[in-house]
């Protein structure tokens, strides 16, 4: 399995504008949370990215009030003045079913067996947030966040296509496996006429370039040999989604355009090579 380390975190929530998406400039989090000493370093973790925006709760009520004012997107559950965490839990899901909760608790380590009698209870996931991993907070929240928006985009997706299309979107796109395997051919293609350096930072350009405006390319990473990695890959059990192969196409519409500055007719030259499907499902023009 790769690993990514998660950059950019601000650009993480600016959704596309496509159809699948309703565009949402800011996330509201609901931190129910009464201890100040803890609450206070969670909340300079969550203010280092403009794009959240922290509701501080004490008890229960407010958290109440917070989630049904705000309209708060994700439910960050620490320690409250009157009710555990368990019967908060409990009364929010029956409140809110699709409402996510990540359990914060400040032990060093979490067993896998806690882990999954919480998540089982419907906890979506568990951060510590003790004072030695509490560097790990932000990340691990990108990572939870990221990965509830492109759930709800997939099942987007699935509901207002049916099930007859979903069929059909299966065979147009590609899985997670296949696209990595693609964009790393690319890369060797490439790498035939410009240099390994050169490759990377062509790569690395046209996502930076990309990445505000089509945050599922948050998910890839580039080395500095122009070698891409994808964090997280075994857990995706669909393939691409519509819009997510539209993004990766337009980045490597982007990554050609940085070549041809140098060779003109770069695309060209690639496309008359014996390219596999994958790679050309991948140079194809976005529609």
């Amino acid at each position: 399995m790769q690993t990514l380390t998660m950059n950019n975190s601000d650009s993480f929530f600016e959704e596309l504008v496509d159809k699948p998406y309703q565009k949402k400039q800011l996330i509201h989090l609901a931190l129910a949370e009464s201890k100040p000493t803890v609450s206070q370093v969670i909340l300079q973790e969550i203010k280092k990215d403009n794009r959240w925006v922290p509701d501080l709760c004490s008890n229960y009520q407010q958290l109440v009030q917070t989630v049904t004012q705000q309209s708060s997107d994700l439910i960050l559950l620490g320690t409250l003045e009157d009710l555990n965490w368990l019967e908060v839990c409990r009364r929010c899901l029956k409140q809110w079913q699709d409402l996510p909760i990540i359990l914060l608790v400040d032990q060093l380590e979490v067993s896998d067996f806690f882990r999954k009698w919480a998540i089982d209870r419907g906890v979506r996931d568990i951060i510590s947030v003790h004072p030695q991993n509490v560097h790990q907070f932000q990340q691990a929240l990108i990572r939870n966040v990221l990965q509830i928006a492109i759930e709800d985009s997939s099942q987007n997706n699935r509901n207002s296509n049916g099930e007859a299309n979903a069929a059909t979107d299966k065979s147009d796109t590609l899985t997670w496996e296949a696209t990595l395997v693609a964009l790393n051919r690319l890369t060797k293609y490439s790498s035939s006429y410009l240099g390994p350096l050169a490759i990377a930072n062509y790569w690395k350009k046209s996502h930076a370039s990309l990445v505000s405006l089509h945050p599922s390319l948050e998910y890839w990473k580039v080395d500095y040999q122009g070698q891409i990695s994808c964090p997280f890959i075994s857990e995706q059990i669909e393939p691409l989604n519509p819009v997510q192969l539209q993004d990766i196409q337009t980045w490597v519409r982007a990554f050609l355009k940085e070549c041809e500055r140098v060779i003109v007719d770069f695309s060209q030259i690639l496309q008359a090579k014996t390219l596999s499907a994958d790679v050309s499902k991948l140079i194809s023009p976005v529609e």
